[in-house]
């Protein structure tokens, strides 16, 4: 069975991004969070999407595809 929740530390191992930086984002509502009790727990699905809409393309890639 796949995880689907994990904790802030776990996330930050997950994302490469620091600790702190998700305690603030989910803070500010900029990435989806819940919050239970005293913990914060992410939705790895969510965590997915959000990485994902975050994404730049690149138009090197899309010259490669051209050719």
């Amino acid at each position: 069975m796949k995880k689907r929740y994990a904790n802030i530390k776990e996330v930050s191992e997950y994302t490469s991004l620091p600790v702190k930086t998700l305690y603030d984002w989910a803070s500010q509502g900029r990435i989806p969070s819940i919050k239970y009790g005293r913990r914060v727990l992410f939705d790895l699905e969510d965590i997915d999407r959000f990485l994902a809409s975050l994404k730049r393309e690149s138009r090197h890639w899309e010259k490669l595809l051209i050719r």
